[in-house]
């Protein structure tokens, strides 16, 4: 049974004449899928499987048309040896009503076009590199320290500055820092001044100097935007602390009575109840464009590249509306990301953001890694799962992350969940063994792999602010083995085009040998992945049926240098345990 519905998982419009067409099939063995769509006649595009579920297989084509705005297509399917099967408008069958889709700009969703070529870092600018000694807070610590919820230890912008030789060494392109606008905290979550970079960081001049070192040296850099609250030394909050009723600002926040108090419990809406962080009043008409001012400031005046926003949920959502019609209009090129740590249909299909940090993508990586939890052909299908939910626009702009501020260090992740596993130990070495494939996954998989500063070399620490450590800068102490595997892997996503802007092809699973092959296409060229997950050697045969795999065709495994020829249409593989292999044809 073949199924085609009209949604936007199913036919989505990528550009005035570009379409892409998804079809849903009841039957477990793959087809040979195809949309039959007129252009000037009849054309015929394959389709290729995109992702599956336990009963469904849902295959995908892209077309291009001569006549834009308007499509009429039916799909035709055969299994070797079958009578082919034919979806039209009217349902199955030979004959019947050809679908007919029209759209508009408006249905188009489009991402930044840096977006999809960014491999991304994120920066905890306290905890980088200290640039300046001169700005350091009172009492910073000594760097290398054990961080706390309060300590500082003197990073800034100028310490980025100069590591910029550093981040092209690694290879990314893309930063993500943590607050940097004025604030009494270390994390500056609790905003005092958003039109003001913080003394301890630098101040605008930094920022633009910043800023423009990394567009010369080809990088983007997206600032850390806090609307939901703001710290209480933020000059609305202060001032109704001074006035009370009679302060103009009295309904910037959702205060319960006057005058203001923070104990035993504050009469005030705030994050978390935690005093400190009192909650804006979003739809307070003053507040808003307040913050919209913000949100184009520092895109004018600094050259920024975008925001990543904290806590989107809890502000609703017509402002986001709004600060994503302001951004654009600053900078049609700005991106837009969302904190948000479960589904983000909400956000993505109605445009708010580009896209969100994909801690949904964490979940399963370290669910399937780390803890063992269930077999390689269960990721595959949540991984498609997860796909088909979003505008495909949307999963290239994901920000895919093992890490971040708010979570353990991924190695010290790696390491609890190993440590749950029967027969796995949970030590260090093992840990960063099992990371590898992961490793793999993340830097071949469409959207932006996120580093956080510091896991490449080793860096481990538990939940924050354990996972707040200096960065160490003593290279005898890093892990080089680690370091150049995440290097390896960076120079391979921007070496082929494919890993950067191909669309995803699961191949196969076999759980009982740990095996996970797919492929990332892009007009007819193919990389293929296949990573063994398992703790013991496989080898892996691809047969002629795979995409690609032609007699007498040579491919190159990125990764390890080796050579293989396609004879008697078999590519025979062997793959150490938790390794990979990331094969394009030369």
């Amino acid at each position: 049974m073949l199924h085609h519905p009209a949604s936007m998982r199913f036919r989505q419009p990528s550009g005035a004449g570009q379409l892409l067409l998804r079809l849903k099939s009841r039957h477990p063995e793959p087809h040979l899928c195809q949309v039959i769509y007129e252009d000037g006649g009849l054309q015929t595009a394959p389709m290729y499987i995109c992702a599956r579920s336990r009963h469904y297989l849902y295959y995908q084509a892209e077309i291009e048309l001569t006549r834009p705005w308007e499509c009429r297509y039916f799909f035709r399917c055969q299994v070797a040896g079958r009578e082919p099967e034919y979806l039209f408008a009217g349902g199955n069958g030979r004959l019947g009503r050809p679908f007919l889709y029209r759209w508009t700009e408006a249905d188009i969703v489009t991402v930044p076009e840096w977006i999809y070529d960014a491999v991304s870092y994120q920066i905890f600018p306290d905890r980088f590199y200290n640039g300046n000694p001169a700005n350091d807070p009172p009492g910073a610590e000594t760097w290398g320290s054990a961080p706390t919820r309060n300590n500082f230890f003197g990073g800034d912008l100028e310490g980025i500055q100069a590591k910029i030789p550093y981040l092209q060494f690694l290879g990314v392109n893309a930063l993500w820092l943590n607050p940097i606008f004025a604030a009494p905290s270390n994390h500056r979550y609790n905003t005092s001044d958003y039109l003001a970079v913080d003394p301890a960081l630098g101040d605008t001049d930094t920022l633009r100097r910043l800023v423009a070192s990394l567009h010369a040296a080809g990088m983007h850099i997206i600032l850390d935007g806090v609307f939901n609250h703001t710290g209480t030394d933020f000059f609305a909050f202060q001032d109704v602390l001074a006035r009370g009723a009679a302060s103009p600002y009295k309904d910037w926040y959702y205060f319960a009575g006057f005058p203001v108090v923070s104990e035993p419990r504050p009469n005030y809406a705030c994050w978390w109840d935690i005093p400190s962080l009192p909650k804006l009043k979003a739809s307070n008409p003053e507040v808003r464009d307040y913050l919209l001012h913000v949100a184009a400031y520092w895109l004018r005046e600094a050259g920024t590249d975008g925001w990543r926003l904290d806590v989107p949920n809890e502000i609703e959502p017509p402002f986001w509306q709004e600060f994503s019609r302001q951004v654009r209009e600053t900078n049609p090129q700005a991106y837009i990301v969302g904190e948000i740590w479960r589904d983000a249909r909400f956000w993505l299909q109605n445009r708010y953001f580009d896209g969100v940090m994909n801690y949904l993508f964490r979940d399963l990586v370290l669910d399937f890694f780390a803890r063992r939890r269930f077999p390689v052909s269960t990721l595959d299908i949540l991984l498609g799962q997860l796909r088909l939910r979003y505008p495909e626009a949307a999963n290239f702009a994901m920000l895919n992350l093992l890490g971040s501020h708010d979570t353990a260090r991924v190695i010290t992740a790696f390491q609890e969940g190993l440590a749950g596993v029967p027969g796995h130990s949970g030590s260090y070495a093992e840990a960063v063994t099992h990371l590898r494939p992961a490793l793999i996954l993340q830097f071949t998989y469409p959207g932006a792999p996120l580093i956080y500063y510091g896991d490449e070399v080793g860096l481990t620490g538990g939940p924050d602010p354990d996972c707040r450590r200096t960065m160490p800068w003593d290279p005898p102490s890093w892990d080089q083995n680690l370091l150049a595997f995440y290097r390896r892997l960076i120079a391979l996503r921007q070496r082929l085009l494919p890993l950067r802007r191909g669309y995803f092809e699961p191949l196969f699973t076999d759980d009982q040998a740990g095996v996970y092959a797919y492929a990332r296409r892009r007009a007819g060229e193919r990389v293929i992945v296949i990573i063994n997950t398992s703790d013991q050697p496989q080898t892996v045969t691809l047969a002629a049926g795979q995409p690609a795999i032609t007699d007498g065709s040579f491919w190159e495994d990125g990764l390890s240098n080796r050579h293989f020829e396609v004879r008697e249409g078999r590519l025979s593989l062997p793959l150490e345990a938790n390794a990979g292999a990331v094969l394009y044809r030369i």
